[in-house]
């Protein structure tokens, strides 16, 4: 999406946004800040006046607390220069459970925000989460198998979750977003599609995710100990992630006897 000038995409951060939203939806109260349309004189001269109660006098009203959280978040994304007009993050982070009220705050703040939600199978996932960061540091196949499966099968509940999660926002935020699986991307019609949804002339997007190198380890002890784990697991992960499998249009998989 870089390809395109007017787009200014950044990468992951930790999903620290996390943080920011829970600060902002812990002082969301009905008092804090509250919505007398007072200036910030007329705010200071109700301070000091001793014979009222100042306990949740602030500075900033509602508008005013949203907007310093708006420029807040904007400071970190946007292009200083002005250059790019629009500007994002890529995060995998967000949406983990209900407790995340990132994505809520975007559409909150910036009510035009556009939600790209890229959908992967759980098995090449789960082998993503597991090879490349839980055992980056156990290249050699030493691992328990106990721990690993462990790790399978929760890497497979956290999945379900997610994209469930993510799936209530979708149907909630309808107009501004748009779901994708990562298999349809050798469509067309969803290049063609995300153009249109983000109201932009269409680019090559498809020759772009050509020349993307997979850095993902599949030769070495670890990788492959693990890629032989899930597949003995498959029965147990198609039914940790039957929800999400079906709410985004996956087959489900026939169950095949239990190898123990």
């Amino acid at each position: 999406m870089n390809t395109n000038p007017d787009f200014l995409i950044w990468g992951e951060h930790n999903g620290f946004l996390r943080h920011i939203a829970k600060a902002y939806y812990d002082a969301a109260h009905p008092l804090f800040p509250d919505k007398l349309n007072l200036s910030a004189a007329e705010r200071i001269k109700r301070l000091r006046v001793g014979n009222r109660w100042p306990a949740w006098d602030n500075l900033s009203g509602e508008a005013e607390f949203e907007e310093r959280f708006r420029a807040f978040i904007r400071s970190f994304f946007a292009d200083p220069a002005g250059r790019a007009t629009r500007w994002g993050f890529k995060e995998i982070r967000y949406g983990q459970d209900a407790q995340d009220n990132t994505l809520r705050l975007m559409f909150d703040c910036f009510p035009e925000t556009k939600l790209i939600v890229l959908i992967r199978e759980p098995e090449p996932t789960i082998f993503s989460i597991l090879s490349r960061w839980v055992f980056a540091d156990r290249r050699r196949g030493n691992i328990d198998l106990h721990e690993l499966d462990q790790q399978i099968l929760s890497a497979a509940r956290s999945w379900n979750a997610q994209y469930m999660h993510l799936h209530a926002l979708v149907q909630n935020h309808a107009a501004g977003c748009f779901p994708v699986r990562y298999e349809d991307l050798r469509s067309p019609d969803t290049y063609r599609n995300l153009s249109r949804f983000l109201a932009t002339p269409a680019f090559d997007y498809r020759k772009q995710i050509g020349k993307v190198k997979d850095t993902a380890n599949r030769t070495d002890p670890t990788a492959v100990l693990i890629e032989r784990r899930i597949k003995l697991l498959e029965p147990h992960i198609a039914s940790a992630t039957n929800d999400a499998r079906e709410a985004y249009g996956y087959s489900s998989r026939a169950p095949r006897e239990d190898v123990g």
